[in-house]
């Protein structure tokens, strides 16, 4: 499918894609985790499909005001366990936040420890190898990091990398979106041949534990 949208304007492609996946994982009954839980609105939209739903945010003035079936921390992904009971999560979600934590590897064994037998993770984050990067990189080289609030970003063998580093039993990762930013204007395919999968734009890695 084709879509051109002025940016700003609906529900990002990765994050609908995310909402995707999550209603097919998440139970009326389970707990959830959302891990950045800035965004009143989707943070809403996920606790409706659960039980219970626990948003961390690392930054107290970031924290929204508590609503129905949400519970609010402050608290940091590298720490969770300190804030989060372990083994009493049935599902987690992060929408582009593992890029901007300093220590990944500790930040997935955390979230395995809060994690029940059995549980999911979805974690979106952008492509360090997307195509609109490749094209310039072509021009001006290649980005080093950290850039702007980003500490890394990961192609496709960085992630995996990530995950056999982990402890979780199985991961699979998709490409999320293919397409360019023009000004205020994304154009975009969001179905793709599975060659041209590393040039995504987004990745969604759904962990297992």
């Amino acid at each position: 499918m084709f879509r051109i949208r002025l940016r700003g304007r609906g529900e990002d492609e990765d994050w609908r894609h995310l909402c995707g996946s999550y209603e097919r994982v998440v139970k009326p009954t389970d707990t959830v985790l959302e891990i950045g839980a800035s965004v009143p609105k989707r943070t809403r939209w996920l606790a409706a499909r659960c039980r219970d739903l626990i948003g961390v945010e690392l930054f107290p003035e970031r924290v929204p005001a508590a609503s129905n079936g949400v519970r609010y921390v402050v608290g940091d992904w590298q720490r969770l366990s300190e804030v989060v009971s372990n083994e009493s999560i049935d599902v987690a979600v992060s929408s582009h936040v593992i890029e901007h934590v300093p220590d990944d590897r500790r930040a997935l064994a955390e979230l395995y420890a809060v994690l029940r037998p059995g549980g999911v993770a979805l974690l979106t984050t952008p492509n360090r190898k997307r195509l609109p990067r490749v094209i310039i990189e072509r021009v001006q080289g290649e980005r080093s990091f950290p850039w702007w609030e980003h500490v890394r970003e990961y192609a496709e063998d960085d992630l995996r990398a990530l995950w056999e580093s982990s402890p979780f039993r199985s991961a699979e990762i998709r490409g999320v979106a293919l397409g360019l930013h023009g000004g205020p204007v994304y154009c975009y395919v969001t179905r793709f041949p599975r060659r041209l999968r590393r040039y995504a734009n987004f990745w969604e890695l759904e962990l297992r534990k």
